[in-house]
């Protein structure tokens, strides 16, 4: 990921486009790259985004140019494994935005698989994941382009909806299964990290060791909540953070080793119960 900041100094009035074609000097980026990347909402002025690349400069201006590796973002037709009306289900990649991206609202996986299904861009503004994964996540994820059913899988989702999560942990717990329910606070620290905290919200999670190998185990995971970062914090919290999970002082490792699994929608959240499963992809190693 490019991520540039610049105060603009110059003493007479430049627009943006050129001001940051100027500013970026060591790295070759046309102006029509770096329009793109404006029109995009990689460029943010004064912490605020724009998408004006005309947008006259005065002086003393902070600038900030963000774009993200356009191939992480890539989306493949492989990656729809069931579609229904409405309805889209994803193998989402580890890397890839489940929602509007940070720092653009182009690249994100609605954005791609409208693309890919050549949706009307009526349909395409309306669709929406049913819920969200962190982007090193990877694994199964549902999306929906009826405003009215969004709604309604999203009333349901916590009392007619059953989802598993595969991870690898170090160091491997001693224990064969744990059920954790340590409340989560709702604000994130200045890294952007979640905490638990007595005061925090109510949190469920079940955790049973699959396999061990030395001080690693592969665990399967059950949210029965659905808090932000939930599974990375239990982990984290109990000395058992999930590998290549930097935020939450886990190893370093090629990719976060969370993977959404399973996913299993009850009458009435669909006419009829379905439930899937995503194998893991390539870049799910043990280390070694």
């Amino acid at each position: 990921m490019f991520d540039r900041q610049f105060t603009f100094q110059d003493s007479e009035p430049m627009r943006l486009d050129s001001a940051l074609a100027a500013l970026v000097h060591d790295v070759s980026l046309s102006k029509r790259r770096i329009r793109t990347a404006i029109d995009d909402g990689s460029v943010y002025v004064n912490k605020k985004r724009t998408r004006k690349a005309g947008l006259m400069l005065k002086g003393g201006e902070k600038l900030r140019l963000v774009m993200l590796d356009e191939a992480l973002l890539a989306f493949e037709g492989e990656q729809l494994i069931w579609q229904q009306r409405d309805l889209y289900l994803i193998h989402k990649r580890s890397g890839q935005y489940a929602q509007e991206a940070l720092h653009r609202s182009k690249g994100c996986i609605p954005d791609a698989l409208a693309k890919h299904l050549n949706m009307h861009p009526r349909q395409a503004k309306l669709l929406r994941p049913v819920h969200r994964l962190d982007r090193d996540t990877s694994g199964l994820m549902l999306l929906c382009s009826d405003a009215k059913k969004l709604q309604h899988l999203q009333a349901l989702w916590h009392s007619h909806v059953q989802k598993s999560y595969l991870a690898l942990v170090s160091p491997a717990p001693e224990w064969d299964e744990q059920r954790m329910t340590f409340p989560i606070g709702k604000q994130k620290d200045r890294l952007g990290r979640f905490h638990v905290q007595a005061a925090g919200r109510a949190c469920d999670t079940e955790a049973k060791v699959l396999e061990r190998r030395g001080n690693i185990a592969l665990l399967q995971l059950t949210p029965h909540t659905g808090r932000t970062h939930q599974l990375r914090v239990h982990l984290s919290h109990i000395g058992c953070p999930i590998l290549g999970d930097r935020r939450y002082q886990g190893q370093r490792h090629q990719r976060l080793m969370l993977h959404a699994h399973t996913l299993r929608l009850n009458k009435p959240a669909l006419p009829k119960t379905i439930e899937w499963i995503a194998e893991t992809e390539e870049n799910w190693q043990w280390p070694g």
